[in-house]
C-alpha cells in the first residue's frame, strides 16, 4: 500500500458485548512485527511479503500487544460492483478465505463473517456440474503459477436460483502456509446468458438451413422424376409418332422437315436429361457416389476441356442417401467455382473410405487461386455453402489456397 493509510485502533468499553468481533471479524488483520537496524534490512522486510498496510512507530513497544486494525483499502474494495477476497490453499488442500468484502451479500447472498467461519461455503453453493473444473482450474493455476482464472454456476442458498460467476485472481508465491491469491469475483450471469441465447440462436439457424436443404432436395427430385417420366415419355411418343409420318411422306419438303423436327427433339430430349441430372442425377441411386463423381468429371471434361484424374479407394460406399447427396452437391459447387474462378489446367478427385470410419472427397486444381480476403468477400456464398453443408453432418472442410498456387478443398464426413 503506497501513500497513507487510515488505522482504526478500537478499544471495547464497559458496553462491549461478545458479537463485536464477529462483526470485525472480516475486516481484522494482525500487525506483524519487524525490527529494523539500517535501510538495507528496512528493503528486505519490505520486500519479504506483499504488505497491505505498513504501520510506522518510533517506539517499537508501541506494537507489542496483540493490536488488530482495519485496513484503509478493505472500506474502497466494499463499494466496488462484485466480491473482492483474498484465497489461500494450505498444504492440506483446504480453502480458505481471509478476507472477502461486503459485496459477497449482493454476490453469493450471504454475509462476509460467513465465509470467515465457514471456508467451505463456496464450494457449497457451487453448481454440481462446476465443481470439478473449479478444482482442475485452482489446481492448474498452482502448478504453473499462474493467474487463477474460473467462471461458473452458483445455486443461490435462498432461491436455487442459478448465477454465473468469473473469478479471476492473482497468483503469489507459495510459502509455508500453503499458495496464496488476490481476486474479485463478479456476476456474469447477463453476458452468459446473452451468449447462451446466441449460441442456440445459430443452432436454431443451422437447424432451419438444414431444413430448407433437405426441402429443396425432396423438390429437386421431384422435379426430376417428373420431367422424367413425363416429359421424357411425351418426347419419346413425339418422336415415335415423326418417325410414323417420316416413313409414309413422299414429298421431299415435307420428309426434309420431319428431320429437323426429330433433331430438335433430340436436342430437347438432350436437355431434359441435362436437367433431370442437375436436379437429381439418377446415377446416385443406381450406381452411387463414386460413380456420380465419375460421370460428373467426365461432363465436365467435355464442357471445360480440363480433365479430370480420378482416385478412389473404393468402387461402392455404403453411403446414406443424405451424405451422398450432400457430397455431390458439394463436388458440383467446386467443379462450378474451378470452372468460373481458377483458370485450371488439371483437377485430381480424391474420394477415400478411411480406417476411422470416415469419407473423405477431396478436390485439387493448379489454377490462380486465392487470398484469405477474396474468401470472405460479403456474397461469396459457394464456400460457405459448402462449409455449412458439411457441418451440419457432422464434418469437416480445409479449404487451402494461395494467389498463384492453386486451390484444394479437402472434406470429411463421418459414416
Amino acid at each position: 500500500m503506497s501513500g497513507n493509510a487510515l488505522i482504526l485502533h478500537i478499544e471495547p468499553g464497559e458496553g462491549f458485548t461478545g458479537n463485536m468481533p464477529e462483526l470485525l471479524l472480516p475486516h481484522l488483520c494482525k500487525i506483524s512485527h519487524r525490527s529494523v537496524a539500517d535501510e538495507s534490512s528496512l528493503k528486505a522486510v519490505l520486500q519479504e511479503k506483499q504488505w497491505c498496510a505498513v504501520l510506522y512507530s518510533p517506539d517499537a513497544a508501541d506494537l507489542q500487544s496483540p493490536i488488530q486494525i482495519i485496513e484503509s483499502d478493505f472500506s474502497f474494495l466494499d463499494s466496488l460492483p462484485g466480491m473482492a477476497c483474498k484465497i489461500t490453499l494450505d498444504k492440506q488442500g483446504h480453502l480458505n478465505f481471509p478476507y472477502v468484502s461486503e459485496g459477497c451479500v449482493d454476490l453469493l447472498g450471504v454475509k462476509s463473517v460467513e465465509f470467515s467461519k465457514r471456508p467451505r461455503l463456496l464450494l457449497e453453493l457451487l453448481h454440481p456440474d462446476d465443481k470439478k473444473f473449479f478444482r482442475k482450474s485452482m489446481l492448474s493455476s498452482v502448478k504453473h503459477a499462474s493467474a487463477w482464472n474460473w467462471e461458473g454456476r452458483i445455486v443461490m442458498p435462498q432461491s436455487s436460483d442459478i448465477k454465473w460467476i468469473n473469478l479471476r485472481a492473482t497468483y503469489h508465491n507459495t510459502d509455508s502456509g500453503g499458495t496464496h491469491w488476490k481476486g474479485f469475483m463478479v456476476n456474469i450471469t447477463q453476458n452468459k446468458q446473452a451468449e447462451i441465447e446466441i449460441k442456440q440462436s445459430r443452432q436454431r439457424l443451422r437447424e432451419l438451413s438444414s431444413h430448407i436443404e433437405l426441402i429443396k432436395e425432396e423438390e429437386r427430385t421431384r422435379i426430376a422424376r417428373e420431367i422424367h417420366d413425363e416429359i421424357g415419355v411425351l418426347l419419346t411418343a413425339l418422336k415415335m409418332d415423326l418417325s410414323w409420318l417420316s416413313h409414309r411422306l413422299d414429298n421431299a419438303a415435307l420428309l426434309e422437315k420431319t428431320h429437323d423436327m426429330a433433331r430438335l427433339l433430340d436436342t430437347a430430349g438432350r436437355s431434359a436429361n441435362n436437367l433431370v441430372h442437375s436436379l437429381r442425377p439418377g446415377s446416385l441411386d443406381c450406381f452411387g457416389i463414386v460413380a456420380t463423381i465419375e460421370i460428373e468429371a467426365r461432363e465436365f471434361f467435355k464442357r471445360t476441356g480440363i480433365p479430370c484424374k480420378i482416385i478412389k479407394s473404393d468402387d461402392q460406399m455404403a453411403l446414406s442417401d443424405e451424405h451422398s447427396i450432400t457430397l455431390f452437391r458439394v463436388f458440383q459447387e467446386t467443379l462450378n467455382n474451378i470452372m468460373k474462378h481458377a483458370l485450371a489446367q488439371h483437377v485430381q478427385v480424391e474420394i477415400l473410405s478411411t480406417t476411422h470410419r470416415h469419407v473423405e472427397l477431396i478436390v485439387s486444381d493448379d489454377g490462380c487461386g486465392f487470398d484469405e480476403e477474396a474468401r470472405n468477400k460479403p456474397r461469396s456464398f459457394g464456400l460457405r455453402g459448402i462449409q455449412e453443408r458439411i457441418r451440419q453432418l457432422g464434418g469437416k472442410v480445409v479449404i487451402v489456397s494461395k494467389p498463384g498456387k492453386g486451390t484444394k478443398i479437402a472434406v470429411s464426413l463421418p459414416l
